[in-house]
């Protein structure tokens, strides 16, 4: 990954700043939209201790897919599919979208009482046994047989769309759907996240040079092409449950380039100490990467490490968006370790 970096004026270093910047409610994305995670949070906390159940365990039926190298805090996450174990009374979907707002937290350190556990990857609130835990999936070796359009690959892992969507005219109603591949050369994390990308996009025509066609209505089927070089996927419906699985980023696209910020730094309420920072172009923003980072270098670079007018500062996921409720905006996060 290459880096951009930002050469600028010298501040000196100050203290972390605890006051609350101007903050959107509505930029509080998380991944499903199932339940509000400050509600989550809270709903979780404030269970009587007799109300809570005996300690058991289940694994979600669909995983979760984290669609590149990401972490939360120092707990390293690689890009892969994952799947999730709850535990007392923590739904698969609830996990789901804890863990969501878990990777896109700023500064690594998880809203109270929630704490995790590094080596184990795995997150309690309070003392228990409430709780969740992530895992690397484990696949069998794909076949030898090369994939192809008429001998498509089934990917192991199951993706799950949280809510009804569509790429162009084809549909996809909220649900479970499985993944093959219909080419060499492309991997299921390939797959997953191109199809991620075109769910979240905002641009009703795919990015040239993919095309899709439907293949089956009954079970629904859409075959993706490149037509430059002839690999694809296709996805197939397999069931209206999304069995607690997901994606993650789902509230933009990672940027190639790493932004370096080389001192200490502040943009209004928000600390952001030297060091290298990934950038998410939200879903449905009209800036382009190189523009987000223009945008970045120069909130850091304005007077007073004030916000500038017009500009929206979601504190706790480091989103800027260019006024509220707006889908005009980028998001930071520290490429490693916590701040």
């Amino acid at each position: 990954m290459s880096t951009i970096e930002r050469r600028g004026r010298r501040r000196p270093q100050k203290a972390l700043h605890l006051t609350v910047g101007v903050t959107d409610s509505g930029l509080m994305k998380t991944l499903f939209r199932v339940l509000p995670i400050a509600a989550l949070l809270a709903a979780l906390f404030l269970l009587p201790a007799g109300s809570a159940p005996a300690a058991s365990s289940s694994t979600c039926s669909s995983t979760f897919q984290v669609l590149h190298n990401d972490h939360i805090g120092n707990m390293s996450l690689p890009a892969g599919a994952y799947t999730v174990t709850v535990s007392g009374s923590l739904s698969c979907s609830s996990a789901s979208t804890l863990f969501a707002s878990f990777l896109q937290d700023y500064d690594g350190n998880l809203a109270y009482p929630w704490h995790a556990n590094n080596a184990k990857l795995s997150f309690t609130s309070g003392n228990g046994p409430t709780g969740f835990s992530v895992k690397r999936a484990s696949f069998p070796a794909p076949p030898s047989t090369p994939a192809t359009p008429a001998n498509p690959v089934a990917c192991p892992a199951v993706f799950s769309n949280l809510q009804n969507d569509h790429i162009g005219t084809a549909q996809y109603p909220k649900g479970s759907y499985r993944l093959s591949l219909t080419s060499g050369g492309f991997t299921c994390l390939q797959a997953s996240q191109l199809f991620a990308i075109f769910l979240d996009s905002p641009i009703d025509n795919l990015p040239s040079p993919w095309s899709t066609a439907t293949i089956s209505s009954n079970p629904a089927t859409t075959r993706f092409a490149n037509l430059s070089n002839g690999v694809g996927f296709q996805t197939t419906f397999i069931s209206s449950s999304t069995g607690g699985g997901g994606h993650y980023p789902n509230d933009g696209t990672l940027c190639p380039s790493s932004f370096q910020v080389l001192h200490n730094d502040h943009i209004g309420s928000l600390y952001i100490p030297a060091g290298a920072y990934d950038l998410i172009d939200l879903a449905g923003s009209s800036l382009s990467c190189s523009q987000a980072s223009q945008a970045f270098t120069n909130l850091l670079n304005y007077p007073n490490d004030r916000l500038p007018s017009g500009w929206v500062l979601n504190p706790s996921t480091a989103t800027f968006t260019r006024g509220y409720n707006s889908p005009n905006g980028f998001r930071i996060k520290p490429t490693s370790g916590t701040i």
